[in-house]
């Protein structure tokens, strides 16, 4: 193997996963495609996404939602905060920053529309002063609407 070609997602509405991507992660779109099946492909901080266009699925539990794996993007301590701003001022639910369950490290969890579970991470140099520590037990994003033009320009 020679490494992550991309990581393969699913979405009930390929436009309002495209403007989450792109508005709150600053994602940018390499190829669509309509036939045989909708998928867009975005880059986002280096990492390839395929998201597949598909019906609408019956909603998972939190248990199941729990159990998804997550994606994780590891982010310098002042890309934080204004992802996490672009998030609320759209109203994308999200936890954090908090500290993470363990060690010094700063998560925000968070999911994109069809709720798919994504986190930042940071490692070192975000101030931890006033954070909560993350309970053991991982936040399960659920889906949401995401609103158009929510997000100001970066």
């Amino acid at each position: 193997m020679d490494g992550l070609s991309h990581i393969g997602l699913k979405s009930t509405d390929l436009v309002r996963t495209e403007r989450f991507y792109t508005e709150a992660l600053g994602a940018q779109v390499v190829r669509r495609r309509e036939e045989p099946d909708r998928r867009i492909w975005l880059e986002v901080r280096g990492v390839r996404l395929e998201i597949a266009g598909l019906p609408a699925w019956r909603p998972l539990d939190e248990e199941q939602r729990r159990a998804l794996p997550m994606v994780a993007y590891l982010v310098a301590p002042e890309d934080i905060d204004p992802i996490v701003a672009r998030l609320r001022a759209a109203g994308g639910p999200h936890h954090g920053p908090v500290l993470k369950a363990t060690g010094n490290g700063v998560g925000v969890y968070f999911g994109d529309p069809d709720g798919n579970p994504f986190s930042l991470s940071c490692n070192e140099g975000y101030v931890r002063d006033g954070l909560t520590r993350n309970p053991v037990r991982p936040w399960a994003p659920a889906p949401y609407a995401w609103p158009a033009n929510s997000v100001p320009a970066r």
